[in-house]
C-alpha cells in the first residue's frame, strides 16, 4: 500500500513538471505571465490563490516581496496576477508576483449567501444534542423576505429574515408555532443581524443582547454530510459560549457549531429537497350520520410556499369526510377569513353557502359547530372559536349567537374514525 501511494505521488509530481515545462516552453521569451485567481489566504509577504480558468496549475503560493498593488489584500478577493515565468515545482507551485489588480466588478454580496427559494426544505444532521437535528421549510417569501419554519421534532418555531442594505437580519421570531400563519410583515424585539458587508475578515457588529458577532474567515472549507462547501465563517461570542455559523454562496447556512464549557453541539446540512412541501398531520372532526356522535379523522395536509392556509384547510376539510361521516363543509362552503387573535381565540368567517347548504336539525347542527370548533382550535392550539357568516354573528333557525360569543373546544369522549 505504501509503495502504491509513493508511486501515485511520483506520477503526480512528474505530471506537474511536464505541465509546467510545457507551459514555460509555450511562453517562450515572455517576461511575465498574467492570470485571474481568488485569494484563499493572506500572509505577511505572500498569498495563496486558487486560479480561475487557468489550466497550468490550480493553486499557487505567490511571493509579494517586490509586487506592486494599491489595495488591501483580503480573503475572497478576485484579482489579476502578473508573475515572473519562474515556477518552482511544488504543490502548490511557488511563483514570484510582479503586479496585482483587484477586479472590482466581482465583489460578493451578503444576499449571495442567503438565497430565498420557494418550496425548498433543508435537512440538518445534529451531533451532541437530541434536538440538534432539524429541518427548515420556507413557508412564505418575497424578493427580500422569507419566513422559515424550523422543526426539530420536539418543537417548531418561526423566523422571518430580511435582506436589505447589505445585511441579512432576523426581524421576527416566535416559538412554539405549530399552525401556519403569515408573519412576513411583522417585527418584534428579536431582531439581530446574521451577516453584513463588507464580507471580509474582521467585519464586526454588536447584537442587542450584548453578544459580538464578526466575520472570522472568508472562503474556508467546511465538511457537511451533503458535501464540502467554501463558506464564510461568522463567530458569535457571548457570556454563555461561542457560536460559529458557516454560510455558502447559493446555499445559505450549511453548518452551526456551539461551544460552551467543554461541550460542543453541531448541526450540518445533510440534504436540500427542492420542489418540496411542508406536510402537517391535522385532525378533522365530523358528526356521525346515524348517531350524531363526533369522531375525528387524521389527514396529512401539504402546504407549498405562499399557499393560502385558509384555502388549503378548506379543501382538506371537504376531502377528509368518509361515507359514514357527515359533511361539515359542503361543496360551496368557503372560508372568508381564518385568524388567531391576540387573546388566543380563533376567528373563523364563512360564506353564506355554509348555512344555505346545511340541512340539519338542532342536535346535528350543534354537532357540526362543535366539529368546526374542535378542528380549528386544535390546529391553532386554542380553546375557543368565534364563528361568523359573511362577517356577522352566526344565526340560524335553531342557534343564534351574539357578537364575539365564542364556542369552547370539547374533545371528551371523541374517538378516531378508522
Amino acid at each position: 500500500m505504501r509503495m502504491i501511494k509513493n508511486i501515485s505521488k511520483i506520477c503526480y509530481f512528474i505530471s506537474m513538471c511536464l505541465l509546467i515545462l510545457a507551459f514555460l516552453t509555450a511562453c517562450g521569451t515572455k517576461d511575465t505571465i498574467t492570470f485571474s485567481a481568488e485569494i484563499k489566504s493572506v500572509s505577511d509577504n505572500s498569498i495563496l490563490v486558487k486560479t480561475i480558468d487557468f489550466e497550468t496549475f490550480d493553486k499557487a503560493s505567490v511571493d509579494l516581496s517586490n509586487a506592486e498593488y494599491d489595495f488591501e489584500l483580503s480573503e475572497g478577493q478576485i484579482i489579476d496576477i502578473t508573475i515572473l515565468p519562474e515556477i518552482k515545482e511544488s504543490y502548490p507551485v511557488q511563483v514570484t508576483g510582479v503586479r496585482l489588480v483587484l477586479q472590482e466588478d466581482v465583489v460578493k454580496n451578503a444576499a449571495d449567501y442567503f438565497p430565498i427559494k420557494e418550496n425548498t426544505k433543508y435537512i440538518y444532521k445534529g451531533i451532541g444534542n437530541e434536538f440538534a437535528s432539524y429541518q427548515v421549510f420556507n413557508d412564505y417569501c418575497t424578493d427580500n423576505r422569507v419566513q422559515q419554519r424550523v422543526d426539530n421534532g420536539g418543537s417548531a418555531l418561526v423566523n422571518v429574515y430580511e435582506i436589505s442594505d447589505g445585511k441579512i437580519a432576523r426581524v421576527f421570531f416566535k416559538g412554539e408555532v405549530y399552525h401556519r400563519s403569515d408573519f412576513l410583515d411583522e417585527r418584534n424585539n428579536a431582531q439581530e443581524i446574521l451577516l453584513m458587508e463588507p464580507l471580509k475578515k474582521g467585519t464586526s457588529w454588536n447584537l442587542p443582547d450584548g453578544r459580538v458577532r464578526s466575520i472570522t474567515k472568508v472562503n474556508t472549507e467546511v465538511d457537511t454530510p451533503m458535501e464540502k462547501f467554501e463558506a464564510i465563517e461568522v463567530t458569535t461570542e457571548g457570556n454563555d459560549g461561542i457560536t460559529i455559523d458557516y454560510y455558502a454562496i447559493g446555499t445559505g447556512l450549511v453548518k452551526t457549531v456551539y461551544q460552551a464549557n467543554g461541550m460542543e453541539v453541531s448541526s450540518s446540512l445533510k440534504s436540500i429537497e427542492e420542489n418540496s412541501t411542508n406536510t402537517q398531520m391535522i385532525q378533522f372532526y365530523f358528526p356521525d350520520l346515524d348517531s350524531e356522535k363526533i369522531y375525528y379523522k387524521t389527514k396529512g395536509v401539504s402546504f407549498k410556499t405562499n399557499d393560502s392556509t385558509d384555502s388549503v384547510l378548506e379543501e382538506a376539510y371537504k376531502e377528509a369526510a368518509g361515507e359514514s361521516l357527515g359533511d361539515v363543509f359542503t361543496t360551496n362552503t368557503a372560508i372568508r377569513s381564518l385568524t388567531l387573535d391576540d387573546e388566543n381565540i380563533v376567528r373563523l368567517d364563512l360564506n353564506s353557502a355554509f348555512m344555505a347548504e346545511m340541512n340539519a336539525g338542532t342536535a346535528y347542527e350543534a354537532a357540526i359547530l362543535q366539529s368546526i370548533t374542535n378542528t380549528f382550535c386544535l390546529y391553532y392550539n386554542a380553546e375557543e372559536l368565534i364563528l361568523t357568516v359573511e362577517g356577522k354573528p352566526y344565526e340560524s333557525g335553531h342557534i343564534m349567537m351574539e357578537k364575539n360569543q365564542s364556542i369552547s373546544a370539547n374533545y371528551e369522549g371523541i374517538n378516531e374514525k378508522k
